[in-house]
């Protein structure tokens, strides 16, 4: 699966591979400790650091974004909390849309992407918290063992 990335006219494919997990209703843990490091990163920025790195913390955001929408879109409609929904909505309007022409477009570009990122890293967390384990009830056995733990 290829994501694009545009900045300045200039179009960077970005291979999501392993980052996809099987399941698609999960999330390898490294993907989001390195996704939540990112976004981090992006939303602490307050001086510009140059067209390279804002085009490189967008590559990876588009990225994480795209392997955070499938965990998202995994999750059943009646367990999708309303920040993830509305991510889900964002994150589409973000890749449509791009960055706006000009350096205050490419700017604020990556940081719309680390906040929606980091929309769809929460309600994928929320999901497997409190939602997947509820799901449960009413079964008969132990409930699966949570092989996910960090």
């Amino acid at each position: 699966m290829l994501e694009h990335a545009r900045t300045h006219g200039t179009t960077m494919e970005v291979h999501l591979g392993a980052l996809l997990v099987q399941d698609r209703a999960s999330v390898d843990r490294r993907v989001e400790r390195q996704a939540k490091a990112t976004i981090r990163t992006v939303l602490a920025l307050r001086d510009h650091p140059g067209e390279s790195e804002v085009a490189r913390l967008t590559g990876t955001l588009l990225t994480y974004c795209a392997v955070l929408a499938n965990g998202v879109a995994a999750i059943p409609e009646a367990d999708r909390c309303t920040r993830g929904r509305a991510a889900l909505i964002v994150w589409d309007g973000l890749r449509e849309s791009g960055p706006a022409d000009g350096p205050l477009g490419t700017w604020s570009y990556p940081r719309h992407l680390a906040v929606c990122a980091r929309d769809m890293l929460l309600s994928v967390r929320d999901y497997r918290e409190t939602a997947a384990p509820a799901s449960f009830i009413g079964r008969t056995g132990l409930p699966p063992v949570r092989t996910d733990t960090p």
